[in-house]
């Protein structure tokens, strides 16, 4: 894969990374965050992506 496409990429997961951060903040702070399917999955997804970035570097 490219540098530019990983450059892309790793872009892509910092926003992801830092919208789970968010919602994490909320939920420290007393906000309840419902827990969906939709929500595990896209938790899965990215968690995913992170592990085969950091096997591919």
């Amino acid at each position: 894969m490219s540098e530019n496409a990983m450059q892309s990429i790793m872009g892509l997961i910092v926003n992801a990374h830092n919208s789970q951060t968010a919602m994490l903040t909320k939920e420290a702070s007393g906000e309840h965050i419902p827990v969906t399917l939709l929500l595990v999955h896209s938790q899965d997804h990215l968690m995913t992506a992170i592990t085969y970035i950091d096997l591919a570097k």
